[in-house]
């Protein structure tokens, strides 16, 4: 177990030697290259089968669709679980072995899965990313991939214009108008949200306010877009900061003056002994994280959720532009 753990550590810590290896016989042995062209063909895996999940909101479906991409452009077969309801149900599924790997949040991993306060969060995105990665490693036997730019963090917004209306342009001034006047500072929210340490119960203790329940909306996420616009059922909602729904719904974020939200960059987390067999799985995804800055992900997910088209024809356009496939 020594030996595994250290070799998982490197995975983790010298992914630029990672990327330097060449690519010979991943997991299932195989000598042949992966098919079509682009940066993927030179990396085989093929003889391998890897099961990609994904939770079930849109940004969750592109990413997991561009990990089934890829690594079928390796030579990889593939088996699709994306689209699993709820963070606890994907990650159960990773550790109980239903599947192999799938897109996750550091400040999820920080206080979902490692069990930690918001609050109590290192200061700054990658002390957040080797905290998260070295003790999920030890504790749970999960590697973590290269952390993508892109920081979907949770966040609070309103309709443009709304905030400079009722004096809200920070959370703390959120919490005076939730305090003087609950009406005004009604809220919509997905059931998640609601319910996490690092949601809204943490957002109220961290700000010293209680929107009572009257003035709380729960709905899905996607209807929030378009309900905060508007304003009957509720003035401001949870939103994440790469949603391309942001700027179609002339929507504006509430500024975090407390940094309460940890960070929420993106990476592949895959169980130990996949990785451990299949090292080369660094190189297929830490380049393809590299480009995932918050900006092209909120492109994506606008493609998406605003231009309506599918989470395969986005991620395949992706990866064509990027040149990992042709």
């Amino acid at each position: 177990m020594r030996a595994r753990t250290i070799r998982a550590r490197l995975l983790i810590l010298l992914t630029g030697a990672a990327l330097a290896l060449t690519a010979c016989g991943g997991g299932g042995g195989g000598t042949g290259s992966g098919g079509g062209g682009g940066s993927l063909a030179a990396i085989n895996l093929s003889g391998s089968t890897f099961t990609v999940g994904s939770k079930e909101f849109t940004e969750q479906l592109v990413l997991g669709q561009i990990a089934l991409q890829a690594l079928a452009a390796t030579g990889a077969t593939v088996e699709d679980r994306t689209g699993i309801s709820g963070t606890t149900n994907v990650r159960t599924a990773l550790t109980s072995e239903q599947i192999d790997m799938y897109w996750e949040y550091t400040g999820t991993g920080w206080t979902v899965h490692l069990k930690h306060e918001a609050s109590q969060a290192p200061s700054g995105s990658e002390a957040v990313y080797q905290a998260v990665a070295a003790e999920d490693l030890q504790t749970n036997h999960i590697v973590w991939l290269s952390p993508a730019p892109a920081n979907n963090t949770y966040a609070i917004a309103t309709a443009q214009g709304r905030g400079d209306q009722l004096g809200v342009r920070n959370l703390s001034d959120y919490a005076r108008l939730a305090n003087e006047n609950p009406a005004e500072a009604s809220l919509c929210a997905a059931t998640e949200f609601l319910t996490r340490d690092d949601g809204w119960p943490g957002v109220e203790q961290a700000y010293g306010f209680t929107l009572p329940k009257a003035n709380v909306a729960e709905m899905d996420l996607g209807i929030i877009y378009t309900q905060v616009p508007t304003g009957q059922q509720c003035k401001f909602g949870e939103v994440f900061a790469t949603d391309g729904r942001i700027a179609a719904n002339k929507l504006e974020i509430v500024s975090d003056d407390k940094n309460f939200f940890v960070p929420y960059n993106v990476a592949m987390t895959v169980r130990e002994d996949v990785a451990n067999k299949n090292p080369q799985l660094a190189q297929v995804f830490d380049p393809i994280a590299a480009k995932l800055t918050t900006e092209v992900l909120r492109g994506l997910n606008e493609q998406v959720d605003v231009n309506g088209q599918t989470a395969e024809e986005v991620a395949k356009q992706f990866l064509s532009d990027n040149g990992f496939t042709s």
